[in-house]
């Protein structure tokens, strides 16, 4: 079977609750984890801009419905002015797809 291409889009909020993500944006995806990885976690180009405390990295397919099911989430560290690895918040085990909804 032939392997899909993989795309690691970025999204950061505001808050989450049990509904969901709050204030959300986002800014773009790579076709490489290392180089996605690198800008949400370096806060490239001002990401967190003040208000977005949180990150999701997703990994999606070519095409319609194409989630990957693969994730990981930061936090922005303010005092170190990037965001860091953190487990999935248990209130959002239940969500799915951030960046394309």
């Amino acid at each position: 079977m032939e392997e899909l291409p993989t795309y690691y889009f970025i999204t950061v909020f505001n808050s989450y609750d049990h509904y969901g993500i709050h204030n959300a944006r986002c800014w773009g995806f790579y076709d490489n984890y290392w180089e996605a990885d690198g800008a949400l976690g370096n806060n490239k180009t001002d990401l967190w801009e003040y208000t977005y405390d949180y990150g999701v990295l997703e990994a999606y397919h070519d095409g319609i419905s194409g989630y990957a099911f693969w994730r990981q989430f930061y936090k922005y560290n303010r005092e170190r002015g990037f965001y860091e690895k953190i487990e999935e918040p248990e209130e959002l085990a239940h969500y799915c797809s951030f960046a394309i909804g």
